[in-house]
């Protein structure tokens, strides 16, 4: 989302002010290619599409190109940096550093725009109706009726989803991999949120996920090494930039 800068207003004094508006390709379940949607200029265009009026805005992701190839920088940067960490180690706990590095392997990565995408909120916040300049995709996804476990645990993947069921006991099924973290687990909303959350016997707390959140077991801390350092935030911020299934 690009805004309009205090200098470019100043200029548009002498002379009118001129921009692109975005191009946007949409990804929907209806079908399996996108559909393009040339000159938007505010985000409501977008989102306020007829065609979109079912769309389970919660899962939805908006990103920009030039962001997505940062993105995808950084991830690749992230398998990178795993593989380095594997091969310093060995046993179970290189075993368990690429069975993870094989879990994010398997993601696709975008330039995600963290903004409220429902049309309401769009509507009727102040800043929440952007202008739109560039290139950018949107993914609407059907809602989904599972939660997704992934991390050092013995069997990623998708779970059904139960109403009222806690973060902690999703992971009850699991067992946990050489240098997990036993404590504390996080929860990457459908919007992007996350949550550090305690699931432990002696910090539990009922914490439920929604359908389509992502529950990620981490790296547990190192006080003997700076090799994992910042490790888990690097994680975090490819799983909230992941493409949608």
């Amino acid at each position: 989302m690009k805004f309009i800068s205090s200098l470019a207003l100043a200029m548009s004094l002498a002379a009118p002010l001129a921009w692109s508006a975005g191009t946007v390709k949409v990804y929907s379940p209806e079908s399996k290619e996108p559909k393009t949607l040339s000159n938007a200029e505010h985000l409501i265009d977008l989102v306020g599409q007829p065609r979109l009026a079912n769309s389970w805005w919660p899962g939805a992701v908006i990103s920009e190109r030039q962001a997505t190839v940062l993105a995808e920088q950084k991830h690749l940067a992230l398998l990178a940096r795993l593989t380095g960490l594997a091969g310093q180690e060995d046993g179970d706990t290189a075993a368990a550093i690429n069975a993870l590095r094989q879990q994010l392997q398997a993601i696709k990565v975008t330039g995600r725009q963290h903004i409220n995408l429902d049309p309401d909120v769009v509507r009727v916040t102040d800043t929440g109706n952007p202008t739109l300049e560039g290139e950018y995709s949107l993914w609407v996804p059907r809602q989904p009726d599972t939660v997704t476990v992934m991390g050092l645990v013995s069997a990623p993947g998708k779970k059904p989803f139960t109403p009222g069921r806690d973060l902690a006991s999703y992971l009850d099924e699991q067992s946990l991999l050489a240098g997990a973290e036993k404590s504390y687990a996080w929860v990457i909303y459908p919007d992007g949120r996350t949550q550090k959350a305690p699931v432990a016997y002696w910090n539990k707390r009922h914490i439920e996920p929604m359908p389509g959140s992502l529950i990620f077991v981490g790296f547990a801390d190192h006080f003997w090494t700076k090799a994992y350092d910042g490790l888990n935030a690097d994680i975090l911020r490819s799983l909230t930039q992941r493409i949608p299934d």
